[in-house]
């Protein structure tokens, strides 16, 4: 159970590490900085699957929370670019 755990936890850091790449090239903003932080949070959330494998529930939210960030960043590349 904890391989399935970490390779969900490596798949979603690097989602989330890829949104914070990405915003880190925009010029800064409120709009920036609030997705920055929306993405430490989903980080911070996923870290702890390390210690306590997460719920079904719990996984998807974050999941989809990591999704949505994605769309946000792309919406703000095309607004900036």
């Amino acid at each position: 159970m904890m391989a399935h755990v970490s390779k969900r936890l490596a798949l979603v850091r690097d989602a989330i590490e890829v949104v914070l790449r990405r915003l880190s090239t925009l010029p800064p903003s409120p709009e920036v900085e609030e997705l920055r932080l929306r993405a430490e949070d989903c980080l911070q959330q996923a870290n702890g699957w390390a210690h306590q494998a997460p719920t079904v529930e719990q996984r998807e939210a974050v999941m989809k929370r990591a999704l949505a960030l994605h769309s946000a960043v792309a919406r703000l590349e095309r607004s900036k670019g």
